[in-house]
């Protein structure tokens, strides 16, 4: 609320816009008006709320992998990326908790080939044993130089790890030992592919242990 004085407006009583003037105790008072809106979201908006919310979450995680696992994809930043490609990855029930399905979250995207890569655990040595084939090449989609990458995520200390392996035109395994206080058998794992220059990337693969 403020007080004016006004030889043009006179005795205002009137609205302008969100504002409305009047004329008490020999003053002109400017109030602005008060919209008020409630909030009475659709069961669709509490949805996509919990995905995102979820979603969200996990992006400060995965950070340092998807810096290089989302480049290139149009002019968003790679956390808005991973939101927007993981979207159908989480499903909520009637309470609108959100839960991931780890086996179609996408940790990696681009135009590259996948790499093919399978993984094991060595429980004796708590390592997991990530094992390439050579893979040929195929111009604009797979080069030989092409690293590819690990990723392990443990679901219940919501932490990640960015695993170099071979390049694409290598074959052999990379061993890479727990984290400490890790749970072995709450360790998803993935592997993509980057482009020596690291402006493409492949999609990711979910890898069985």
């Amino acid at each position: 609320m403020a007080e004016f004085n006004s030889y043009l407006l006179g005795k205002a009583k009137k609205s302008v816009g969100n504002i409305t003037l009047c004329y008490t105790k020999r003053k002109n008072i400017a109030r602005a008006k008060v919209f008020s809106r409630k909030d009475n979201p659709t069961p669709e908006v509490l949805v996509q709320r919990a995905k995102l919310g979820l979603l969200v979450r996990m992006v400060r995680p995965f950070l340092p992998v998807l810096r290089k696992s989302f480049v290139g994809i149009g002019k968003g930043s790679a956390s808005n990326a991973f939101v927007a490609c993981n979207m159908k990855a989480v499903t909520v029930d009637e309470q609108y908790a959100a839960t991931v399905d780890f086996a179609r979250l996408s940790v990696a995207s681009g135009i590259l080939n996948p790499p093919k890569v399978t993984v094991a655990y060595d429980e004796e040595e708590e390592s997991f044993q990530f094992m390439q084939e050579v893979q040929p090449e195929e111009d604009g989609y797979a080069f030989f130089d092409d690293r590819v990458y690990g990723v392990l995520y443990e679901t219940e200390r919501n932490r990640s790890r960015l695993v170099v392996l071979k390049n694409r035109g290598e074959s052999g395994i990379t061993s890479y030992a727990l984290p400490d206080e890790w749970d072995a058998s709450k360790v998803e794992v993935y592997a993509f592919a980057l482009q020596k220059n690291g402006r493409a990337a492949s999609d990711s693969v979910h890898l069985t242990v």
